[in-house]
This record gives structure tokens, sequence and C-alpha cells, in this order.
């Protein structure tokens, strides 16, 4: 073999060896990527579900409270009113059909109140309402009141302060002595009432229909196959898997099945933390402790704990993990030398895309010229604004604005001009309201701005200094005092809606803007 034949096969050999080498380097960085995607992807996929699971029991339980708050609220109104005062302590008929009265709006308003009820010192049952199986409500009748003196709930109330509450534990509904059938979850929420002397003279009772505390958590389960608990302090089931389980400790025949006799690791666990998740063979196990009583603005007396538990079964956590493990096996055989530019034109696309769309959906609720919301976002915000401020009993208060001469200077100065009083309203607008108001342009020369926790005086004032910095503004920057007209109002009525409130604050910024005139008039 000559030396010519020689070197070429060692050149063959040289191209096959680094032939082979770049095939095995390249397999070896697919490889990383691989592993490195395929393990980010599980702990990705482990985190999100985590994230979902807490915050399905963050809404849950937040509803749950909210449910209750409402229930502390209506109980203080009423028992702790002159009404109810008059009625104990003066038997005094007219406060009596006034409260009776109050207690069937607070009832027909808020229709989870199994009973509403008020009660002598004695424990006498003076004015009970009750509300039947289609929701209605009816006035007890005088012979069919009853004396609760010797339940738990009143005798509960003699050591309570003013102002105090009891919540009772979250049981079944007991009718002379037997579990009323059918069952009808109960809480009993109760407080004193006192007179002008401080003097025990009575108590306000509302029984608050348990079920509708059960049905928020069914309804708010939304991921498929999971199971959501309910359960007390001591683990009993107020909501199970089976309807077996249920309400075990309001019948001492039967077994007294706990949470923990059937998951005794987890309930250890959740003894330790009022939040966390537990792993065990059978999937993961979400909890969260709370109490089931009213805000803490309320001062409540004898708080029960509760559990909410959600179960995530491990065949749906495998199934999720077997898709991920089909994915890596379906990207290894499929990948190529182009993977990492494609996959870096696929992530520069994408991001594009998202771009593109936040654009979008940024552009159809703003105003292009000034920044702020278009008019249909405002009007979605009032909507759901009024409707949050009656739930929570808030102020709310609205003011519409008119820019003056924007015409004029349109026409005189040109279309720039004109713009730039509309961008200084916005300007000025923007440096003057807080963080949880909303503004927006809803027309050619018209702004509309939502002030939530605030009547109509506050956002009076707020706008009186909008007005003088805007007037400002327009001295720093033509050397004219800049104009605008406003009217600011609150909701006052239960009829008023978007257009209502709106309709008054425009009327009110008319008046504002005549009076304007009037002053420059000679």
């Amino acid at each position: 073999m000559d030396r010519d034949d020689s070197q070429e096969i060692n050149l063959t050999y040289a191209k096959y060896k680094k032939s082979m080498l770049y095939s095995l380097l390249l397999l070896l960085f697919l490889s990383v990527v691989l592993a490195i995607v395929y393990m980010t992807s599980s702990s990705n996929i482990s985190r999100d579900r985590e994230m979902r699971q807490y915050a399905e029991l963050g809404n849950m339980r937040a509803s749950l409270l909210a449910e209750l708050n409402i229930v502390g609220t209506d109980l203080a109104y009423y028992a702790h009113s002159e009404l109810a005062i008059s009625t104990l302590q003066q038997e005094n008929l007219a406060a009596k059909n006034y409260l009776t009265s109050l207690m069937f709006q607070i009832g027909n308003l808020y229709k989870h109140y199994d009973q509403i009820r008020l009660l002598n010192d004695k424990g006498d049952e003076v004015i009970r309402i009750d509300q039947k199986r289609d929701a209605s409500l009816y006035l007890v009748a005088e012979e069919a009141l009853q004396n609760k003196a010797n339940r738990y709930y009143f005798r509960e109330l003699a050591g309570l302060k003013p102002m105090e509450i009891y919540a009772s534990p979250f049981d079944l509904n007991v009718e002379h002595g037997e579990v009323e059938l059918p069952l009808k979850p109960t809480i009993r929420y109760a407080t004193p009432i006192y007179d002008q002397a401080g003097d025990f003279i009575g108590a306000g009772v509302i029984n608050y229909n348990g079920k509708d505390l059960l049905e928020i958590v069914e309804d708010l389960n939304v991921h498929d196959h999971d199971k959501v608990y309910l359960l007390n302090g001591a683990g009993f089931y107020l909501k199970g898997d089976e309807a077996d389980k249920e309400w075990r400790f309001m019948f001492p025949e039967r077994e007294q099945l706990v949470f923990g006799d059937e998951h005794p690791s987890v309930w250890r666990q959740m003894q330790k933390a009022e939040q966390g998740k537990v792993v065990t063979d059978e999937g993961e196990y979400y909890f969260s402790r709370f109490q089931l009583a009213p805000h803490s603005m309320f001062n409540i007396i004898n708080k029960e704990s509760a559990f909410l538990i959600m179960f995530v079964p491990d065949s749906k956590i495998q199934a999720a993990q077997k898709n991920l493990n089909n994915s890596a096996i379906i990207a290894f055989l499929l990948v190529s030398p182009m993977f990492i530019f494609l996959a870096y034109k696929l992530a520069s696309s994408q991001i594009e895309q998202q771009k593109l769309f936040s654009q979008l959906t940024f552009d159809a609720r703003h105003d292009a010229l000034t920044g702020l919301y278009n008019r249909s976002a405002i009007i979605d915000f009032l909507g759901k604004s009024i409707s949050r401020s009656r739930r929570q009993k808030a102020e709310l208060a609205v003011s519409f604005i008119d820019v003056n001469d924007l015409k004029k200077t349109n026409d005189l100065y040109g279309h720039e001009a004109g713009d730039a009083l509309l961008k200084g309203v916005a300007k000025v607008i923007n440096m003057s309201i807080r963080n949880g108001d909303f503004a927006a342009r809803i027309g050619g020369d018209e702004f509309l701005i939502v002030f939530v926790d605030c009547d109509g005086g506050c956002a009076n004032d707020i706008m009186e200094r909008i007005q003088a910095a805007y007037g400002v503004m327009g001295l720093g920057k033509t050397g004219k005092e800049w104009s605008l007209s406003f009217g600011c109002t609150q909701l006052l009525h239960d009829t008023d809606d978007v257009d209502s409130i709106i309709e008054r604050a425009d009327k009110l910024m008319y008046e504002h803007k005549t009076g304007q005139k009037n002053q420059l008039l000679p």
C-alpha cells in the first residue's frame, strides 16, 4: 500500500471519527436539553397543580367567610338596634312591629337564614321568623313561640359582654330532642342585648342554613376527579365523599368515624400547620384550617375550627406524568440538528403573539389618546362596583367631567392643541385619584371617574383638586388657565344602576357648567 493510499485511508478514518464524535456530542447535548426540559416540566406540572389547589382552597375559604360575615353584620344590625331594646324593655308594640318588618327585610334580602329570632331575658321567643322549604318567610304565631332558656346557645350568653357574638358548633338542627329530618345543617349565632343601664334584657339569634356553606364547597370544586372534604375541629365529616360518613357525631348510636381513622398520617400533619400539602401513596391532600365565624371585626366567642381538604388522586397525578413521559420520548425520536434553531423561532413567535394579544387586550379597554380606560371598560367596572358596594354596605361615588372650550380650541388652534387639553385632563386625573379608583374617557370631551369607598363629598373634594391642578397646568403650558366642569354624585337609592347614577352626575355637571358661565357674565 503506497503513501497516498495510506493517507486517503487515514483521512477517511478521521472523517469517520469526527462524524461519530459530532454525532455523539449532538446526541449528548440533545439528551441534556431533553433531560432539563423533562425535569423542569415535571417540576412545573407539580408546582402548577399545587398552586391551583391552594388557589381553589383559598377561594373556597374566602367564600365561606364572606357568607358568615354577612350573618354577623345582620345579627348585630337588628339585635343591637334601639328597636330591639324598646321591644324588650318597654314592650313597645310599634317598635316590635318595626323590628319585625326589619327582620323580614333581612331574611328576604339574604335567603340563607332558617330562623331569625328575638328572645327576652327569660329565654322566651318574642319574635320568630322561620323560613319554609320554598325559601319564603313567615312569622310564627305567638301561641307557637317557645322558651329557649335551656338551649346551650342561650345559656352561653350569660357571660358575654355587650356586642359579643356567640357562634355555635356547625351541627344538625334538633327539634324536640330529635335530629330534624330531612337533615338541616345549622350554625346558630346569638348576641346578648343590654339596656342603657347595662342590664341583660334578651338576645338576638340567627340560625344560618349550613347547607349553603356545603353547596359553596361543592360548587367551587372545579377540578375533575378531585375530592373535597369539610371537617369540624375534631375531624368529623361535615362534607365527605360518602353521605354515610357525614354528621356521625350527631348520632351517638352509630359508629363514630373521623377523618383521622381513615387517614391517620394526613391527620397528624394537619395538626401541625394552618395550611399545607401531604403526599401519600393514594395521592396528594391539600388542607386549610380556619374558623367558622364572621370576620375579626366582630368579637366572636366559641369560634369553631374547621378543615377544608382537597384530595388529588394518584391516578390523576400519574396520568399527567405519563403524558409527560410520552411527550419526552416522542420529542427525542423526532428531534433533529435544527432543534435549537426551531425552538428559538417557536419561542420568538409565541412571545410576539403574546405581545400582540396583550396590546389588543389593552387597546380594547383603553382610550388611545389619553391612555385612560374607555367607556365599555368603566361601564363594566361601575356595574360590578355598584353590586359590590351594596353587598359590603360601602360608599361609591361617580364624577362626570366635561372639558370646557375643546371645540373652540380645536377650531382656533387645531386638533393638536385640543388633544393637549384632553391629555392634560388624563394626566391630572392619574396624579389625583387613588389606586382603587377607575377613570375613563367616555366621549370626545367627557370623562368619568368611579371613586370606591368614597361618598359624594369626598369625590367633590378630589375633583376640586383636579380642577385646580388642571388650571395650573394650562397656565404653565399656554399662559391661560384650562377649565373643566364636573358633577359628583354617590350611590343613593336601591334603584340606582349604571345609567341612573351617570345621568345624575351628568346633570350635576351641566349645573356646574351653567354656574361657571354665569360667573363670567358681566
